[in-house]
């Protein structure tokens, strides 16, 4: 029983954990996509008024 446990709670911990570490890296990635999208685009208006 214990060893079930034990194995339950390694899976549930290196599933949450993945979940997570997934989660954090697409959100970064989306917030910097967004971020180089915006300064892209600033520079772009900033260029065609000159």
């Amino acid at each position: 029983m214990t060893l079930i446990l034990t194995s339950l709670r390694e899976f549930f911990l290196h599933d949450v954990l993945g979940n997570l570490t997934a989660a954090a890296f697409l959100t970064t990635a989306a917030w910097s996509t967004r971020t180089i999208r915006a300064a892209r685009a600033a520079r772009r208006g900033r260029n065609s008024s000159d």
